[in-house]
């Protein structure tokens, strides 16, 4: 859900932050963020009735997302995706709807609520941005292991198709911004045709490519075909020390 979130409303895959897009995702998951913040204020004011209140606000998050999937899903005009998303909304309040009690008369369990709701919604937020952050070095690592001791640099897409860039600074590194952009192929939608990132390494006097995937966690060896069908070039310099050019934010 955390990862759902901020991806939908990232500038990243929406080219900037688009108000109605950001509006459109404090809809999807507002479920959720209701609970968040009744939680936090029942274990700050101490609310005896916070609990009922919650499963409340929430029941009728879920009621109106699973009214607004299914007509989605079933009027086209309003869009399939809409629809499907409205559904993945209604059933993130679910957990919530079956897990929190109406009624809690022991303060002690009333509090174990909430604490656990709140653990429950902040920790896969702080998880997700903990490991955009440890990604920058993660890629360090695996730059400079494959790359050994030949010049090296690593270059990102630029925002249009087919174009890259030096990375410049440690924070186009992160896992929430070193992502392939969605760009348009001259039809009627928009795809991701590029890499998240690319490493050059220059071997011999030839420029060899790695592309990063984050499933295996490592660059991994650009094929010749995938190098010519996607016009690959080398936007960057090679250096034996890229990282330490690199500015820290």
């Amino acid at each position: 859900m955390a990862w759902a979130f901020v991806w939908s409303i990232h500038p990243v895959a929406n080219y900037d932050w688009a108000r109605s897009v950001v509006l459109m995702g404090l809809l999807w998951f507002s479920g959720p963020l209701i609970a968040f913040a009744i939680s936090v204020g029942a274990l700050t004011l101490g609310k005896a009735t916070s609990s009922r209140l919650m499963k409340r606000a929430v029941a009728v998050h879920f009621w109106l997302s699973l009214i607004i999937a299914l007509v989605g899903l079933t009027i086209s005009h309003l869009g399939f995706l809409s629809g499907l998303f409205m559904l993945l909304a209604a059933l993130v309040d679910l957990p919530i709807l079956v897990l929190a009690p109406s009624r809690v008369d022991n303060p002690i369990a009333e509090k174990l609520v909430h604490t656990s709701v709140v653990l429950s919604i902040a920790g896969p937020v702080v998880g997700l941005f903990a490991w955009s952050a440890l990604n920058v070095k993660i890629v360090e690592w695996r730059a400079l292991a494959v790359a050994g001791s030949y010049p090296y640099c690593v270059q990102v897409p630029a925002g249009y198709l087919g174009l890259s860039k030096t990375v410049t600074q440690s924070a186009e590194l992160t896992g929430l911004r070193m992502r392939t952009p969605f760009t348009n192929g001259g039809g009627s939608a928009d795809f991701q045709f590029a890499f998240h990132a690319v490493l050059v390494v220059r071997k011999g006097g030839e420029a060899q490519f790695y592309n990063w995937s984050y499933f295996a966690q490592n660059f991994v060896p650009v094929s010749d075909s995938a190098v010519k069908s996607l016009h690959l070039r080398a936007a960057c310099e090679p250096k034996v020390a890229f990282f330490d050019t690199l500015a820290s934010s």
